[in-house]
């Protein structure tokens, strides 16, 4: 995502287990509202995400969630829009370059590791930005144990993972998590002319 302009939605996917699960963040009531309009969309998209996964996981197993998480995020990401909001997921170790985050994601993802490492409980890593034109969105994705198959430590990947995730992300950053990590982030936007 190149600065302040959101890619196609369909651009900017990656293979990711996190499900987002807290909802608090104490600020003022535009923040407040911000938040309480993207926990349903974000609900939604991670349920759903998660429920193609685990399907794909329990009956033909990780390559073939992999694969679906390439052609069906694309899909589940479109039908999450809301309202006039866009839902996306970034990384600062992205699997797909077009889900590269932008001036803004970075310096968010960037304070939402240093609030993990501080002792932060990654459910209440919110942040809101608005301007006269957008609002905008990120909630954290904490790396969770299943993640593991697809983005742990790269020496213990099966070999048909690693070979999987090469054909469909040959730029792939996104191993070497450990559960709890920040994975990356849902986030959402909607231009203000959407917004009242």
């Amino acid at each position: 995502m190149s600065n302040m302009h959101f890619k196609p939605l369909t651009l900017r996917i990656f293979v990711s287990w996190g499900l987002v699960l807290g909802l608090a963040l104490p600020t003022h009531a535009d923040n407040t509202q911000a938040i309480n309009d993207a926990k349903p969309i974000i609900k939604q998209f991670g349920e759903s995400l998660k429920s193609e996964l685990q399907h794909a996981m329990k009956t033909s197993g990780p390559v073939a969630a992999i694969e679906v998480c390439n052609t069906q995020a694309p899909v589940i990401t479109h039908k999450s829009g809301q309202a006039g909001w866009e839902v996306a997921r970034t990384s600062l170790k992205w699997r797909n370059p077009d889900n590269q985050p932008d001036v803004w994601e970075r310096k968010q993802l960037n304070a939402f590791e240093a609030k993990l490492a501080a002792g932060a409980n990654p459910d209440t890593l919110w942040a809101v930005e608005e301007t006269d034109t957008q609002i905008r969105v990120m909630k954290a994705i904490p790396t969770q144990g299943i993640c593991l198959t697809c983005h742990g430590d790269p020496s213990v990947l099966s070999p048909d993972v690693k070979a999987k995730l090469q054909a469909l992300y040959p730029q792939d950053q996104a191993t070497g998590y450990k559960q709890g990590d920040l994975r990356g982030a849902f986030t959402l936007i909607k231009m203000k002319d959407e917004a009242h």
